[in-house]
């Protein structure tokens, strides 16, 4: 089992390689990501904020929005992460709508089956609906992809570059410190901590949508408090287990 160990990565120069390879990965993932959203990722939802009232049901999926009324014939709310929250919505012409959501509030916690509400169409989704004033949108509706971008590179890019620098670390030493330093080992471990950090820090503000700044908000103190831990733990490591010279 030590070969699955931070040092024991360290110590093993092909699971280096590929921890220098993934690294480098995540952060090219990152930049592509940025390159290919990053211009326009907003387009879509420019365009259906500015949308215009259908002035009549459209036929086909229009650009134009058209909100008619729907009435709640299923409910699904669960807690678990891997599904979404959802709703079956039937429409006038008794044709069935399937609905999710990104989160319960504001409008879908607050109904029951036969509920009515107002549902907005746009190119063929529904994309919003609204009782009792106010509004949810729904999984179909376009989101801003620059901030789930920048969310992306921010889980990214810091631990692809610690992986990768510790990896480098490790591979340009390794005649000079035959066993991994304990500075290396902890920005290794600094790197997947901050990995597990970015992935969590948008779920503690998913209650109020996808919004980078919040999102950084919380992980900074975070990854500020694991890097004061890493440096403790390299500190400490070198008084009890000094490296050679």
């Amino acid at each position: 089992m030590a070969h699955l160990s931070l040092r024991g990565i360290l110590d093993n120069i092909v699971m280096t390689l590929l921890n220098l390879l993934a690294g480098v990965g995540l952060v090219v993932l990152a930049a592509g990501l940025l390159a290919a959203e990053a211009p326009n990722g907003d387009r879509d939802l420019r365009a259906y904020e500015s949308a215009p009232p259908c002035p009549s049901p459209p036929q086909e999926p229009a650009d134009c929005r058209w909100t008619t009324d729907f009435t709640v014939s299923a409910l699904h709310l669960t807690h678990k992460k891997n599904e979404s929250d959802s709703a079956v919505l039937m429409d006038a012409d008794g044709d069935r709508w399937d609905t999710s959501y990104p989160n319960r509030g504001p409008v879908l916690n607050t109904l029951d089956e036969g509920d009515r509400v107002t549902g907005t169409v746009w190119r063929g989704r529904l994309t919003e609906i609204a009782a009792g004033g106010d509004s949810q949108r729904t999984n179909a509706a376009p989101a801003d992809m620059r901030t789930r971008v920048l969310i992306g590179a921010l889980i990214l890019v810091p631990s692809g570059v610690l992986m990768a620098a510790a990896s480098t670390w490790r591979l340009l030493r390794r005649r000079a410190f035959p066993e991994p330093t304990p500075g290396m080992v902890a920005t290794l471990g600094l790197a997947y901590a901050l990995f597990l950090a970015g992935l969590f820090s948008p779920l503690l503000v998913s209650a109020g949508g996808e919004n980078f700044w919040t999102t950084l908000a919380v992980w900074l103190p975070i990854a500020a408090a694991m890097t004061a831990a890493a440096r403790i733990i390299t500190v400490r490591n070198r008084r009890t287990k000094p490296t050679p010279s």
